[in-house]
C-alpha cells in the first residue's frame, strides 16, 4: 500500500463519505474532500468535513502510518496548522500540531479491489488509457463530442460563479474580483488568492485605487508576506500604509505560509502576482464593465496589459534585490485568465440577462484562442486528436479531470464510440 494510492482513495471519494469515524470514535461525514496539492504542504486544501455534526473547513493530510506525521516533521511546521483531519491506513499515532492542538484521525476504509485496480492502472502503459479507441474514433465524430464536453466544462466554472453572486447579492463586479484573483497566478498560488480576494473587499481596494502604492500595501499587507521579508525602504512604507488601513477596515492578514514559492518560476513568484494584481486594480475602478464592453478578444489582452510599479524591475520578492527585468503579464497567463475568468464570467453575464450576443461573444472567443498546451492537451494530440483552439482543448481537459481521473469510463462519449 502506497501513500499515492490512499490520496488517489480520498481525492476520488472512493469510500463511504457519510459514516466514518474517528479514531476517537466521533462521527464523520466527508461533504467536499478538498483540492489535491502537488507541491509543499498539506495534501489537499479546504476540505469540508462535518465532525460530530460540526463543519469544518481546512486542510486534510494523507499518510501510511499516524507515526508519519511526526517522522515528517508535521509537528513543527506552522504551515500544517490548519490541518483538521489526519487520514491513515494505519492509526498508530495520533498527530498534533505545533500549537500542542490534537488533530483528528480516521482509518481509511476502501474496497481492497480498488487496490488491484490501482495496480493495473499504474502499468497502463498508454495515456489516456483509451487510446487505441481514440486512434480510430471518426474526426467529425471527435470534434462534436470535444464542443459538448468544453461547454460541459464552461457550464460548470458557470455554477461556481452562480454561487459566487449569491454569495455577493449579485454584485458582478466583486464576483469577477474573485474570479480574476483565483486564476491570476497559475495553479500553485489559486488557493490563497481565491482566499485573499474572498477575505480582503474590493470595496476596501477600490477607496485605495487613486493610489498605486496603498493598493499594493494593501494586497502584499493581507498577504501576510509583509511580516516575513527582509527590510528596506519600500517595505517600511507598505508595511506603514498596510497598519493605517488594517486599522482602519479591521482587516487581519493571512498566515504567509499559505503561499507558495517553491517550483515557481521567479516571475510567477506570488510577491510579484500580487503587484500586478495592484496594477490592474488601480487601472480600471470598474473592471469587469470594461471587459464586457470589449468588443475583440485584442482589446481584452490590451486590459490585463499591465506592468508593475519601478520597484518591481529589480525585486522578485520583497527586499531582495536581483536582476533587472520588467515584470508584467506574459500572454500566456493572459490566455489562462481569458479562458478560465473572463470567457466564463462573460457567459454567465449574457446568460442571466438573457442577453445571448454575450453569450456568443464568449463561446466565439474560445473557439479563436489557441489550444492550451500542457501534458494533458500533449497527450490527447499524440493519439491523434485534433486540438485547433482553446475549444478543444477546455474539453480535453474535462475530460481527464471528470472521467479519465475518476474511472468513469462508461459515461464518457469517447468510450462509447
Amino acid at each position: 500500500m502506497t501513500e499515492e494510492f490512499l490520496q488517489y482513495v480520498w481525492e476520488n471519494t472512493l469510500f463511504d463519505t457519510k459514516h466514518g469515524i474517528t479514531t476517537e470514535g466521533k462521527k464523520i461525514e466527508v461533504i467536499h474532500p478538498g483540492f489535491r496539492n502537488r507541491d509543499a504542504g498539506p495534501d489537499f486544501f479546504t476540505a469540508k468535513i462535518r465532525i460530530n455534526g460540526m463543519l469544518h473547513v481546512g486542510n486534510v493530510e494523507i499518510h501510511q502510518r499516524g507515526s508519519d506525521w511526526f517522522r515528517h516533521g508535521h509537528h513543527v511546521d506552522p504551515a500544517y496548522d490548519n490541518v483538521i483531519l489526519s487520514v491513515v491506513a494505519v492509526a498508530d499515532e495520533e498527530p498534533y500540531n505545533t500549537r500542542c492542538r490534537s488533530i483528528d484521525s480516521m482509518v481509511l476504509a476502501y474496497n481492497r479491489q480498488l487496490w488491484d485496480e490501482y495496480v493495473y492502472l499504474q502499468k497502463s502503459l498508454e495515456t489516456p488509457r483509451c487510446a487505441g479507441r481514440l486512434r480510430g474514433i471518426d474526426p467529425l465524430r471527435a470534434s462534436m463530442i470535444l464542443t459538448g464536453y468544453a461547454v460541459e466544462r464552461l457550464e460548470a466554472k458557470c455554477q461556481v460563479i452562480r454561487q459566487m453572486l449569491k454569495d455577493t447579492r449579485n454584485d458582478w463586479e466583486t464576483c469577477f474580483y474573485r474570479m480574476l484573483a483565483r486564476y491570476w497566478s497559475g495553479s500553485v498560488n489559486a488557493e490563497p488568492f481565491a482566499m485573499l480576494a474572498q477575505n480582503l473587499p474590493y470595496k476596501t481596494i477600490l477607496k485605495c485605487a487613486d493610489n498605486l502604492s496603498r493598493v499594493e500595501a494593501l494586497l502584499l499587507g493581507f498577504s501576510g508576506l509583509l511580516d516575513t521579508c527582509p527590510e528596506d525602504e519600500y517595505v517600511r512604507g507598505l508595511r506603514r500604509e498596510y497598519e493605517f488601513q488594517a486599522s482602519k477596515s479591521r482587516l487581519v492578514a493571512m498566515n504567509p505560509s499559505m503561499w507558495k514559492f517553491m517550483r515557481v518560476r521567479p516571475v510567477s513568484f506570488p510577491t510579484v502576482r500580487l503587484a500586478l494584481l495592484a496594477a490592474i486594480m488601480v487601472r480600471f475602478n470598474l473592471l469587469f464593465s470594461a471587459v464586457v464592453e470589449a468588443k475583440t478578444l485584442a482589446e481584452v489582452e490590451a486590459l490585463l496589459d499591465v506592468r508593475a510599479s519601478s520597484y518591481w524591475d529589480t525585486h522578485y520578492k520583497l527586499g531582495e534585490v536581483a536582476e533587472t527585468r520588467v515584470k508584467h503579464l506574459g500572454s500566456t497567463m493572459k490566455q489562462i485568465i481569458i479562458i478560465n475568468s473572463i470567457i466564463p464570467f462573460l457567459f454567465v453575464y449574457g446568460r442571466e440577462r438573457g442577453e445571448e450576443a454575450y453569450v456568443d461573444k464568449a463561446m466565439q472567443w474560445l473557439e479563436t484562442l489557441p489550444a492550451e498546451h500542457n501534458y494533458i492537451t500533449e497527450n490527447w494530440s499524440r493519439v491523434g486528436i485534433n486540438l485547433p483552439s482553446a475549444l478543444q482543448s477546455q474539453a480535453v481537459i474535462q475530460v481527464k479531470k471528470e472521467y479519465c481521473d475518476k474511472h468513469r469510463c462508461l459515461d464518457c462519449k469517447f468510450f462509447r464510440g
